[in-house]
């Protein structure tokens, strides 16, 4: 990898990792938005983390919801910290 490959891929991770603004108490990051909109969960109409995380709490333990718990997890991280 040369230098401009390694501030390119450094560049994408910085953006897909930066939390946006969804409403006044929700952030989420790129990515996060995206894996949540794969699965159609509409976080969206969600007030506050709680309520995201409720949703996300209806998702059975499978495997090939990996993915999405690992969201959850952020998202819940997120809240216990920022709270």
């Amino acid at each position: 990898m040369n230098k401009k490959e390694i501030e390119e891929n450094l560049e994408k991770t910085l953006e897909a990792n930066s939390y946006e603004k969804i409403n006044k108490n929700l952030y989420l990051t790129k990515y996060q938005k995206e894996v949540l909109e794969s699965y159609h969960i509409p976080y969206q109409k969600c007030q506050n983390t709680k309520e995201l995380l409720f949703l996300l709490s209806d998702i059975a333990l499978d495997e090939e919801y990996d993915e999405l718990e690992n969201v959850a997890r952020e998202i819940a991280e997120w809240d216990y910290y920022n709270k």
